[in-house]
């Protein structure tokens, strides 16, 4: 009745109703929540929230990674904040609005604006340090804020959650946040856990530090209170392959001690996927990204030379500073310095003319198509393929992704954004379509549940339900019962699954037959309805 439920029986029920679904031989699970998010801007654009919908999934948490729509910076900053948000949400910048100010004023347009599904906000440590104490090189890249900039910090945390956030994120491997030092984190995580904000934390590192960053992360959470969730929680690189047995053993043992800890996970062997253009660039989206200029470019042997000393010659700073900051933290007892292997952590997953590549790391591009540097190999594959080369970094282990998945205390995510348009596949962008945007709790239950019985089919609807409603501490939600909201999500187990691949990434799963969203139908019989049902969510 509205947008709640109103009863749950068995058997034949005669009332009146304006619609019936029969969804005999169906499951009728609770809508699925997706507690890690890059929704944040795309949320507007793409407001009817096809690829959420389609997906199973009535609710999404944004603001992840310590970046998010909060704080509203000065004007001198703004624009180069706008296009960081705008790039990890896939959006042009200059169609997100103006004119807002603070979480408040966001949530407002979104409300609005009319989204399709319903979405909540966390605040981000990286962009409040970066607000307060600069970006890197301004200010950001000092370890140590002072009193006063510690307390503002903390101030702006208090803020966010008065205007609605459900906690803080934290993004200890993206600048300026990887800088600070611990206690700092702990400070602005006490400030969120005041009024029972959760902590999302991008840990420190995630593969030779994998183990050093998650005990940090529980040191926080004990010290701090509050729940905490590690983010997409894994281990990269082979040789780090092993090492979450150890940290899913260290959470199970603090929760133990009463730490009330866990993690999310996207079941997906590769962490990112980007275009190779992405490579020629090292300013993450604040170049223009043109894919028809940069084949110019690269087609111009004069003006590689020029490109490729300039990445050349960002590398070498990019290393001096990391070597720096490593220094500077590992002075305070803080764990740093995981590096990322350009040659051997990335692989080809798409190329069109030499398929023949795909799944090899660039170190054998290298090898095959030669070249005096492996930039030149990059060089000479992306203009073969026209613009079209798809590359991922992050390669995990198989067995690793099923343990995490199965470990209790779990939730399944996507890292990734709500999308309905046109995906250019030739854009130069460092954040690129994932299939895991479209298909991460459909493989799940697909593959995980059905194919390889990992875990039960009712243990992975909680792992996407109530589990995530309980972290988030999201009221009346993620549970079928009287007077909780009506978002449902109704699906074929017997036919569930994943559809997309890194070829095709935006390709909708099967088995998703009916979803509602506060009470009202926004797909029926597997297509959308263009209802706009979604509530944007506020804590307070």
């Amino acid at each position: 009745h509205g947008d709640r439920i109103a009863a749950v029986t068995r058997g034949r029920v005669e009332c009146a109703a304006r619609r019936r679904i029969d969804a005999r031989g169906l499951v009728v699970s609770p809508g699925f929540i997706d507690t890690h998010t890059h929704s944040d801007y795309s949320i507007f654009i793409h407001n009817e929230g096809r690829s959420t919908l389609k997906a199973g999934v009535t609710t999404e948490l944004a603001g992840m990674c310590g970046y998010g729509v909060f704080p509203r910076t000065n004007e001198e900053r703004r624009s180069e904040v706008k296009a960081r948000m705008a790039a990890f949400s896939q959006v042009e910048a200059d169609r997100v609005p103006g004119g807002w100010q603070g979480l408040n004023g966001w949530l407002q347009v979104l409300r609005e604006r009319g989204i399709g599904c319903n979405t909540a906000h966390l605040c981000g440590h990286g962009a409040i340090r970066a607000a307060v104490m600069g970006p890197e090189g301004q200010g950001g890249e000092r370890v140590h804020p002072s009193t006063d900039e510690l307390q503002r910090m903390k101030e702006m945390v208090r803020e966010a959650m008065r205007d609605g956030a459900f906690g803080m994120s934290s993004g200890l491997m993206y600048p300026p946040a990887r800088n600070a030092a611990t206690a700092e984190v702990r400070e602005l995580v006490s400030a969120a856990a005041e009024t029972g904000g959760v902590h999302a934390s991008h840990i420190r590192g995630e593969a030779e530090l994998l183990i050093p960053a998650v005990q940090e992360f529980i040191g926080i959470t004990e010290w701090a209170g509050g729940t905490a969730t590690i983010s997409h929680h894994k281990a990269f690189g082979r040789k780090n392959w092993g090492k979450t047995s150890y940290t899913l053993q260290i959470l199970s043992e603090a929760r133990a001690r009463g730490i009330d800890v866990l993690c999310d996970v996207y079941p997906w062997e590769y962490a990112a996927q980007a275009n190779l253009g992405a490579a020629f660039y090292t300013d993450f989206e604040l170049s223009p990204r043109d894919s028809d200029e940069l084949l110019r470019v690269l087609e111009d042997n004069e003006k590689w030379g020029e490109m490729k000393d300039s990445i050349l010659r960002d590398l070498a700073s990019e290393e001096q500073a990391r070597r720096r900051r490593s220094a500077a933290l590992q002075a305070e007892g803080v764990p740093a310095g995981d590096t990322y292997d350009r040659v051997h952590g990335q692989y080809v997953v798409h190329s069109p003319a030499r398929p023949d590549l795909q799944g090899r790391p660039v170190g054998e591009v290298h090898c095959r198509l030669g070249g005096d540097h492996w930039l030149d190999a990059l060089r000479r594959l992306y203009l073969e393929d026209e613009g079209l080369t798809q590359i991922a970094s992050g390669r995990m282990w198989e067995d690793e992704i099923a343990s995490i998945v199965q470990y209790p205390h779990s939730c399944i995510s996507t890292d990734s954004f709500t999308f309905g348009g046109e995906y250019d596949r030739r854009r130069p962008s460092s954040v690129g379509l994932h299939p895991r945007n479209y298909g991460s709790f459909a493989k799940v239950l697909g593959h995980y549940v059905r194919e390889e019985g990992v875990l039960t089919l009712e243990d992975a609807v909680r792992k996407m339900t109530s589990l995530p409603a309980r972290v988030i501490n999201l009221p009346r939600r993620g549970i079928i019962a009287p007077g909780m909201y009506a978002d449902m999500t109704i699906f074929d187990e017997h036919c569930i699954g994943n559809r997309a691949d890194y070829c095709q990434p935006d390709v909708h799963p099967a088995g998703i037959e009916h979803v509602m969203v506060n009470g009202v139908i926004a797909v029926k019989d597997g297509e959308l309805t263009g209802e706009l049902a979604g509530h944007v969510l506020a804590s307070r």
